[in-house]
């Protein structure tokens, strides 16, 4: 009887690991950005969406109607890098800073500097 309720617990413990591993990774949170040019009246908003594993894609709108996009990962709980292409030619890299659902961050897009934050 007790390899029966072994075997029984084992089976739940590998389908609970399976239905996490499964369902998990389609979870994802998706945040507002804002953020500017320094120096330059082009402003920019989008969303970046963190998936479960901490890494993430965003996409911005700046208003002279530009679209951006680009892909980050968490280097720690807190900190962050990572890239943007623009349509217009522009690259970019950035990092950022985040405590919860809210944050900030810098970066250099083209030869130009902006700034950003997270969360609403």
């Amino acid at each position: 009887m007790y390899h029966f309720f072994k075997l029984c617990s084992q089976l739940a413990a590998a389908f609970a690991v399976l239905f996490l591993v499964l369902i998990f990774p389609a979870h994802a949170m998706t945040l507002p950005i804002h953020g500017a040019v320094l120096n330059s009246t082009e402003t920019f908003t989008g969303k970046a969406t963190v998936h479960f594993w901490g890494d993430g894609d965003l996409t911005l709108t700046t208003n002279k109607g530009v679209i951006c996009k680009g892909d980050f990962v968490h280097a720690s709980q807190q900190k962050g890098n990572g890239t943007v292409a623009c349509e217009d030619g522009r690259l970019g890299s950035f990092e950022f800073v985040t405590a919860g659902f809210s944050g900030t961050g810098a970066g250099i897009i083209g030869a130009e500097h902006f700034d950003f934050r997270i969360g609403k």
